[in-house]
């Protein structure tokens, strides 16, 4: 799954105590703008909302720890891509941290994936229109920075507090300040400045400064960084480390004038990856897995609930199930002939969830162990290897585990991280399998070029996600996280491959 967008940012006791009722009239809006049918039910479902596209709700609880509720709207593919777009409200039922601000989180995602892994992804995403209507009706803080759909003004009276902002080890996003030259017409600038970060909304703090307050947040820096600019600031700032300064890049006011459209994409490009790879606040931390198993237990209690429908309909003189075509409506007769998803439908649909991980598994092989009777033990096995993939890749970025591959990340767990049963873990391949070149062409995947020039590279390590019979189903992986790409890429999850011990 590709993460185009994603925006996470918190809100009070008193907005959190009404977030599931904002998230779901701010959906109902969202989707009325966007020209689909917004006359959903706020209740556990899947609603057709016209255009071939699916609305899921999920709620979840973890008790004494949270609530959540999440809007996944999925659309009809476009050139081969199906986009999905999010929106989750997490509301804490206690904060680890009393210094802690935010009672609850909004999240908003924008992702893609192809049902081809060969296809590519247009990443000119826009910002969806949802983070605009969610800013709007509540305070949204990104720890001590807020969160807004128009620059912020800062005067010189302010800026002590905006450099406790910027130094603010609770801030997780960037955010960028905007200091004109002097002389220069402010409301010049504070269009140009809206207009350079208009696809920034929800994922930067933005600051204007004036003239007086330029030079006088200017004078607190060790490393000078002139007027007349725009900055970004990441995280963890230190105004007297002139080493420090280099984190934090400059784009000068002229090109505000003259390549707007070039700031524009620096600025986008740059910030929508270091939040969409940005780990999530802690106190989200389990909300995934949640939402995944509350998806899973609405599913098959629907599909239970069909079958049960099927077998009181009324029979005909001939034992035929009797149809009424005239009382079956248009929606219902397509709703009707879509196929129930399987365990393995709604996994696809979460690899958002692991933002460290590249997925270009295809989905034939995941889609026919679906189809097994223990489909649903298989998908929740792979979505713990998936976790503990992408924590381990998060950990390797971070500096926090450089103790080895993934097996031997998964045999300590003084690391923190989520780990999976290592004895299930295996680093290799048999040389008789790695020998044989239909056994090695089974386990060659689909890379992106960075890795290997073929497109394709064999994945030898694997992870067992389960045993049922005959059927011992893999998923397969390969360790990039010293490599171009710096994460693992996992390339194919399915039945066991055809090895040694097979017939």
């Amino acid at each position: 799954m590709w993460i185009g967008y994603r925006s996470v940012f918190g809100v009070d006791w008193k907005e959190a105590n009404r977030g599931p009722e904002i998230a779901a009239e701010r959906t109902a809006r969202w989707l009325a703008r966007e020209g689909f049918d917004a006359g959903f039910e706020a209740s556990p479902g899947r609603y057709r909302v016209g255009g071939g596209a699916v609305l899921t709700q999920t709620e979840a609880a973890a008790p004494g720890r949270f609530k959540a509720v999440r809007y996944r709207l999925k659309e009809a593919p476009r050139a081969g891509v199906h986009w999905y777009t999010s929106l989750t409200f997490v509301s804490l039922s206690r904060r680890a941290d009393k210094e802690l601000r935010e009672h609850g989180y909004f999240l908003i995602e924008v992702s893609a994936r192809p049902a081809d892994p060969a296809t590519t992804i247009d990443d000119r995403v826009r910002t969806p229109d949802l983070t605009g209507l969610v800013l709007d009706a509540v305070t949204a803080t990104d720890g001590p920075a807020r969160l807004t759909t128009s620059p912020q003004p800062v005067t010189a009276r302010l800026v002590d507090d905006l450099i406790n902002v910027l130094c603010d080890p609770g801030r997780r996003m960037p955010a960028v300040v905007a200091v004109p030259g002097d002389g220069d017409d402010p409301r010049a600038w504070r269009e140009r400045f809206t207009e350079a970060t208009r696809y920034l909304h929800g994922i930067a703090s933005l600051y204007l400064l004036d003239d007086e307050s330029g030079h006088k947040l200017n004078n607190e820096f060790e490393y000078h960084w002139t007027t007349a600019a725009l900055r970004t600031f990441h995280p963890l700032v230190d105004p007297a480390s002139r080493e420090d300064g280099e984190r934090h890049p400059v784009l000068k006011g002229d090109r505000l004038e003259t390549e707007m459209d070039a700031v524009q994409a620096i600025l986008t490009h740059r910030i929508r990856q270091a939040t969409a790879a940005a780990p999530l606040p802690e106190p989200l931390a389990e909300v995934g897995d949640a939402l995944f198993q509350a998806n899973e237990q609405q599913r098959a209690l629907a599909a239970q609930q069909r079958r049960l429908a099927r077998r009181l309909q009324p029979c005909g003189p001939d034992g035929a199930v009797a149809q009424d075509a005239s009382a079956e409506s248009e929606a219902d007769a397509a709703a009707a002939s879509e196929p129930e998803p399987s365990p393995f439908d709604l996994l696809i649909d979460s690899f958002g969830d692991f933002p460290n991980l590249m997925i270009t598994a295809e989905e034939g092989a995941m889609r026919a162990l679906g189809q097994h009777k223990d489909a649903a033990t298989f998908a929740a096995k792979a979505r713990e290897a998936l976790a503990a993939l992408d924590s381990y890749v998060a950990l390797r970025r971070s500096g926090d585990w450089d103790g080895g591959g993934f097996r031997m990340y998964c045999e300590h767990s003084r690391h923190g991280g989520r780990i999976y049963p290592a004895t299930q873990v295996a680093a290799q391949e048999s040389d008789t399998v790695r020998q044989d070149p239909r056994m090695a062409e089974q386990r060659r995947f689909r890379v992106p070029k960075s890795v290997s020039e073929a497109g394709y590279a064999e994945f030898w390590a694997h992870v067992k996600i389960g045993s049922s019979g005959q059927v011992a189903p893999r998923l397969h992986y390969l360790d990039d996280t010293s490599g171009p790409t710096g994460c693992v890429i996992v390339g194919y999850i399915g039945h066991h491959l055809k090895n040694t011990r097979s017939s």
